[in-house]
C-alpha cells in the first residue's frame, strides 16, 4: 500500500500544474480582452448590449437633435405648435434678469385649453420655484407672478393642452420676458 501511495503522490504533482497554468492562462486572456483596452479606442465596447449607448443603431429609430433651450433677457423666450387631437404644446427656456413674464395661448378652432406653468428662479446661490395652472379661452395673454424679484435668472415651461376631445385641432403656446 505504502509503494501505491508513494506512486500516486509523484504522479499528483504534475496534475496540480496543469489546471495552475489553465486558470492563470484564463485570467490572462480576459483582462486582454474585457480590461485592457484603451480609453481612446472607438472600437464597440463588448460589455454593452445592442444598440445601448448608440441608439442610431436600433430598428426604425429616427435620432431628433433637440434644440437647446433659448436664453434671453427680453421678448419672445420660445413658441411651440402641436396639432392633433388633444395636442399638447410646451415652450421653454432661459430668461436672464427677469422683471416679467408672461404665457400667449392660441387654439384653432376655438376652445377652452388647459394651461399649466412653472418658473424656478435662482437669487444667491437658491432656487425658488413657482408653478400654477389656469383653464382659458384663447387667445389669452397672461402676465405670471415671479417667485421671487431680483432674481439673477428664471427657467420658464409653459405647456398647454387641447380640451375638446372630438376632431383634430391645433395649440400654439409661447413664453414672452420683460
Amino acid at each position: 500500500m505504502k509503494k501505491f501511495a508513494r506512486k500516486v503522490k509523484k504522479s499528483i504533482k504534475p496534475l496540480y500544474v496543469v489546471p495552475v497554468v489553465l486558470v492563470a492562462g484564463l485570467i490572462v486572456v480576459g483582462i486582454v480582452i474585457f480590461g485592457g483596452g484603451d480609453e481612446d479606442n472607438k472600437t464597440a465596447n463588448p460589455s454593452l448590449g445592442f444598440a445601448e449607448g448608440d441608439s442610431s443603431r436600433l430598428p426604425g429609430a429616427k435620432r431628433r437633435r433637440f434644440k437647446s433651450a433659448p436664453v434671453v433677457r427680453s421678448g419672445r423666450l420660445d413658441e411651440a405648435r402641436r396639432t392633433g387631437r388633444l395636442a399638447v404644446a410646451q415652450a421653454r427656456g432661459t430668461i436672464v434678469s427677469p422683471t416679467r413674464v408672461r404665457i400667449r395661448v392660441g387654439a384653432a378652432p376655438k376652445q377652452t385649453v388647459t394651461v399649466n406653468w412653472q418658473l424656478g428662479c435662482f437669487k444667491n446661490r437658491r432656487a425658488i420655484v413657482g408653478r400654477d395652472s389656469y383653464r382659458a379661452r384663447p387667445p389669452d395673454i397672461r402676465a405670471i407672478k415671479l417667485p421671487t424679484q431680483g432674481a439673477k435668472s428664471c427657467i420658464a415651461t409653459a405647456s398647454a393642452q387641447l380640451t375638446k376631445p372630438d376632431g383634430v385641432g391645433s395649440i400654439t403656446v409661447a413664453v414672452v420676458a420683460g
